[in-house]
C-alpha cells in the first residue's frame, strides 16, 4: 500500500489549478474560497510542495492535519 499526504492549496485566480492537476491529484476544489485539497506520494510531498509553491498565483500550500494511511482510492468504480 503506497502512504499518501494530503495538502490543501490556496490561490488567487482559478487558472492555477490546472497547472497543480498536472503535478498532483486533486479531490475538491472550492471555488468561492479559491483553495484546493490534493494528495499525492508521502515519500515525494516536499518536492511537489515546493513545485507548487513556485507556480503563480499560489498563496500558499499547508499540510493537511487529517491521517491518510486508512484510505484507499479506487478508480473505475461503477455505480449502481
Amino acid at each position: 500500500m503506497v502512504n499518501r499526504k494530503g495538502f490543501v492549496v490556496f490561490f488567487r485566480n482559478h487558472k492555477v489549478r490546472k497547472e497543480i492537476e498536472n503535478i498532483a491529484n486533486v479531490t475538491y476544489v472550492s471555488k468561492k474560497n479559491k483553495y484546493l485539497i490534493a494528495y499525492c506520494d508521502a515519500k515525494r510531498y516536499k518536492g511537489y510542495a515546493k513545485q507548487i509553491r513556485q507556480v503563480k498565483g499560489v498563496s500558499s500550500v499547508i499540510e493537511s492535519l487529517y491521517d491518510m494511511t486508512n484510505l484507499t482510492f479506487e478508480e473505475n468504480v461503477s455505480v449502481k
